[in-house]
């Protein structure tokens, strides 16, 4: 590791893995282990890939109950 915290992968594995200039990773580290484990994210158009690839469950908070008003001002 370098002194500003970069760290190389070696060229054989960068192709191996197909890991390119640009690319983006998600870090998940495990302490205990003394592990860091790098995972490329995919490309924004792929979004719904990656968010079904997620290891962590997501609920989305539930919605506001909205009213809304007619457009002639008139109660429904």
């Amino acid at each position: 590791m370098s002194s500003r915290g970069q760290i190389v992968i070696p060229q054989a594995v960068r192709e191996r893995c197909r890991l390119g200039e640009g690319d983006h990773f998600v870090i998940e580290d495990d302490p205990e282990r003394q592990v860091v484990t790098l995972r490329k994210v995919k490309r924004a158009g792929q979004w719904f890939d990656v968010y079904m690839d997620c290891p962590h469950p997501f609920d989305p908070p539930p919605r506001k109950k909205q009213f809304y008003r007619r457009k002639d001002g008139l109660a429904g």
